[in-house]
């Protein structure tokens, strides 16, 4: 284990506690510091003794302990403060064995009643890697019966160690790259009414040259209405409309395609009038011959036998290279005997009426906010965001709040991929101390120098200072790593 340089912790006097009833006054400690030198932790501390009195036929023993999680602990040689009979019956050996076998006295005094008295107490133990942990500490223990440090009581508050340098280890965010805001998509369908070969877009109710009465208002009110809902968030615009109309298999391929082409554009100019919105994010698309939706009808059709809905997917599904191949399927359909009649009588006039549609999708994303205006967006709508506005807004917090805390986490939570937010994430657990989690998000931060950086940090918190030291040499000549490498290196 590499060594780590020495760690001082000053702490201030300890409340001095009462002992058990056979003395009378307080016993205190003052000045205890904590020390490492190369493997071993070194235990200093001044012992007063200034209010304790203590009767003739009494001791007390004074045990530091160093304690750890797991239940693990090392005892550290004691202090035996006796009383003048017991002072003179321990210089001459004749305690009770099994009362000076339970313990490693390492000084012995005798206390003087009613004079100041200081013992200065100075002792070392080998360092073992869960003293590392931040939840080891040493505790002095006061026996006042001689039956062993786990029957005594604590002398002030337990201290912790504080050996592992992880805590001031530097470990960094990183700001996301600005990306291309994302987009909502809400997709619905219409059945918008033309005339026969015409491409007009009638709004209100028309009488064609057939006599035909077209009557839209009901159908377009199904796009508009899902525009005003998409506009309805006041945060929100529209990226995008895009109108697909779809035509029937009825006439040549290429007159269709030109049908439902113009048709599309008709509509998308319509609806981008409506809501004047830029030409350009009004698009529009078209399929000339809906036969996808002609099968589902054939396949699910009641009212036809098994014999013709096996010829008739038959026909749909025969592969078309083009125009030609369309147009003989069409032309299939009106002469063929076995489809003829149920063309005339049911394909024509009932489903053909039924593919003639137009599909639309409207693209909705965040208008430009500012950073502000973003942190009441990511309690919303997070989903509309980029990983860089929403470190943006965490930005707008102290590191390590539970606010900045908390949207770090939501970055992460609608990015789960994305590397930086995983790091981001990995350094916020890091910084509170939650190294389970910091583990699992290093997972897919990838293997930059600042991952690796904070895989060292990671390793150090976990008193693996071998690892956590070539992690940081594999980060290169990143500051933080090179900062951190020299707190467990000479």
């Amino acid at each position: 284990m590499k060594r780590i340089s020495n760690i001082l912790i000053l702490i201030a006097l300890i409340p001095l506690c009462a002992v058990a009833s056979a003395t009378a006054g307080r016993l205190g400690s003052s000045g205890l510091k904590l020390s490492r030198a190369g493997e071993d932790l070194f235990v200093t501390t001044d012992l007063v003794l200034d209010s304790l009195h203590l009767s003739g036929n009494r001791q007390l023993y004074v045990t530091p302990v160093v304690e750890g999680p797991g239940d693990r602990q090392v005892v550290l040689p004691s202090v035996l403060i006796n009383g003048r009979n017991m002072h003179y019956a321990y210089k001459r050996g004749s305690l009770p064995k099994d009362q000076t076998l339970r313990y490693n006295v390492a000084y012995e005094v005798r206390r003087h009643n009613g004079k100041p008295q200081t013992l200065s107490y100075k002792a070392s133990v080998p360092v073992e890697s869960w003293m590392m942990s931040p939840e080891a500490t040493l505790r002095l223990v006061v026996d006042t019966c001689g039956c062993g440090h786990a029957y005594g009581s604590s002398l002030g508050e337990p201290q912790p160690l504080d050996l592992n340098p992880a805590p001031r280890m530097r470990v960094a965010y990183i700001s996301p790259e600005v990306t291309e805001q994302p987009v909502s998509v809400h997709e619905g369908r219409a059945r918008v009414q033309f005339e026969v070969d015409r491409t007009e877009l009638h709004p209100e109710p028309y009488i064609c040259r057939n006599g035909q009465r077209i009557d839209n208002r009901a159908q377009l009110r199904i796009i508009e209405d899902s525009v005003r809902y998409a506009l309805s968030d006041p945060n929100v615009e529209i990226a995008s409309i895009n109108i697909c109309g779809y035509a029937s298999p009825e006439s040549p391929y290429m007159h269709n395609e030109s049908l439902a082409t113009n048709r599309s554009r008709s509509l998308a100019e319509y609806i981008g009038l409506r809501f004047n919105l830029p030409s350009e994010r009004c698009t529009y698309s078209s399929v000339p011959e809906n036969w996808a939706e002609f099968r589902e009808l054939v396949a699910e059709a009641s009212d036809i036998t098994e014999k013709q809905r096996a010829d008739l997917l038959a026909l749909i599904d025969r592969p078309a290279y083009g125009p030609v191949d369309y147009d003989a399927k069409e032309r299939e359909l009106k002469t063929d005997p076995r489809f003829a009649a149920l063309y005339r009588s049911k394909i024509l006039p009932g489903w053909f009426p039924q593919l003639r549609c137009t599909q639309f999708a409207i693209s909705t994303r965040l208008k430009p906010l500012s950073d502000a205006e973003l942190d009441k967006v990511i309690d919303t709508t997070p989903e509309l965001m980029t990983l860089n506005q929403m470190f943006r807004v965490a930005r707008l917090y102290p590191e390590g709040s539970q606010r900045f805390n908390d949207v770090i986490e939501i970055a992460r939570r609608y990015y789960p991929e994305d590397p930086v937010a995983n790091l981001n994430a990995a350094v916020a657990a890091l910084h509170r101390g939650d190294l389970q989690q910091a583990e699992s998000m290093l997972e897919n931060a990838g293997d930059s120098p600042r991952v690796w950086n904070a895989r060292g940090v990671l390793a150090a918190h976990e008193g693996d200072f071998e690892a956590a030291a070539r992690y940081f040499r594999m980060a290169g000549d990143l500051p933080e790593a090179l900062e951190n490498l020299k707190m467990i290196e000479y």
